[in-house]
C-alpha cells in the first residue's frame, strides 16, 4: 500500500492520471477511431495531432502523465473559435507510436520540435501544460523563448518535484520500499526523475506572459487514507510552495486559485481554463503584458493569489 501511494504522489500526485498508467496500456487506436487529426512522421515514428481553428498564436495543449489528446476535446473546440489550437498524443500514448526503451522529457521535447516543424504548426506558441505537461511546457518555453508567446500551467508539477516529494515523505515509513522506488523511477517507459532534473534548472521565463492555475482541493490525497495525517500536511505545504515558485518564473504573471477544482481543473472548471488561455493568447497577439489578475479572473470559484 505504501509503495503504491508513494508512486502516485511522486510521479503523478502533483502530476497526472495515475490510474490510467498503472492499469494495462490502452488499446492501440486506429485513424478511423480518433477523429479529424493527422499523423506526423517524427523520424521513423508517427505522432497523432489534431488542430482546430486558425490564426496566431498557436495554442499547444500538453496533457498530464499518461494523458492524451482526448482530454482536451472540449477545450480544443472552444479555443479553436479564437485561434489555431492543437493537441497531440505523446509517444506511446493514444494513437502515437512509442519510443523504444526508456525515454524522458528531453526526448519528448525533441519529438514535439519535430512535430511542429514537420506538421507545419507555426509559432508563436502559447504552451498549455497540465500536471506533468507543465514540465514539458516549461522546458520548451525555456529552450525556445523567441517562439513562445505565453505559458499556462494547470496544477503543474513543481520544480524538482521528484526529490522534494521524497523529502516530504517521512523517512521512517517503508524505507525499503522508498529505496526500491528511488532506484527504479521509470513508469510506462518514462523516466520521471530524469524529466524533473531537466526542468529543475529553469528558474526564470523572463517576461513571458504566464498564468498559473492551482487547484484548491486535494481529493487525490484520499489515497493517503490509513497513513499518518502528517503526510497530508507535509505534501500540501510542499505543493503550495511549488505552485508559488511556478508563478514567480515570469515577471508578467497571474496566479489563480481554482476554488472548485481538484488536480483536474480542466474537468472541474473548464471555463476557467479557457479564460486563462484566452488571456495568454491576447497578450501574445498584442505583444502586451497580461491585464491585472482581478480584471480577468472574477466571480465565484476563483481567487487571485498575485
Amino acid at each position: 500500500m505504501v509503495l503504491v501511494v508513494l508512486f502516485v504522489v511522486l510521479s503523478v500526485g502533483c502530476g497526472g492520471d495515475a490510474k490510467k498508467d498503472r492499469a494495462n496500456p490502452p488499446p492501440r487506436l486506429t485513424f478511423d477511431s480518433i477523429g479529424s487529426g493527422e499523423f506526423v512522421d517524427v523520424g521513423g515514428r508517427r505522432l497523432y495531432v489534431e488542430c482546430k481553428g486558425s490564426g496566431s498564436p498557436t495554442v499547444l495543449l500538453e496533457a498530464g502523465f499518461g494523458g492524451g489528446s482526448d482530454v482536451w476535446v472540449d477545450v480544443l473546440a472552444e479555443l479553436g473559435q479564437q485561434t489555431r489550437t492543437c493537441s497531440y498524443d505523446r509517444a506511446g500514448i493514444g494513437a502515437s507510436d512509442a519510443i523504444p526503451g526508456v525515454h524522458d522529457a528531453g526526448d519528448e521535447i525533441r519529438d514535439l520540435e519535430r512535430l511542429l516543424d514537420r506538421g507545419r504548426i507555426a509559432p508563436p506558441y502559447v504552451l498549455v501544460g497540465h500536471s506533468y505537461g507543465g514540465v514539458l511546457a516549461r522546458l520548451f518555453a525555456h529552450a525556445h523563448p523567441d517562439e513562445t508567446g505565453g505559458v499556462v500551467l494547470i496544477d503543474a508539477n513543481g520544480r524538482d518535484n521528484w526529490r522534494r516529494g521524497f523529502a516530504a515523505w517521512p523517512k521512517t515509513i517503508a524505507p525499503k520500499q522508498r529505496r526500491a522506488w528511488a532506484a527504479e523511477p521509470v513508469v510506462g517507459g518514462v523516466d520521471g526523475r530524469a524529466g524533473a532534473a531537466l526542468a529543475s534548472d529553469i528558474r526564470s521565463l523572463g517576461d513571458t506572459p504566464l498564468v498559473v492555475l492551482t487547484a484548491a482541493r486535494n481529493r487525490e490525497l484520499d489515497m493517503f487514507q490509513g497513513l499518518p495525517p502528517e503526510i497530508h500536511r507535509r505534501w500540501t505545504r510542499q505543493r503550495r510552495v511549488m505552485q508559488t515558485e511556478l508563478a514567480a518564473l515570469s515577471t508578467d504573471q497571474a496566479h489563480v486559485l481554482a476554488m472548485r477544482s481538484d488536480h483536474f481543473i480542466y474537468r472541474d472548471q473548464p471555463a476557467l481554463v479557457v479564460r486563462a488561455i484566452r488571456a495568454a493568447v491576447r497578450a501574445a497577439r498584442d505583444m502586451a503584458p497580461l491585464p491585472p489578475c482581478e480584471q480577468v479572473f472574477t466571480g465565484p470559484g476563483v481567487r487571485c493569489l498575485s
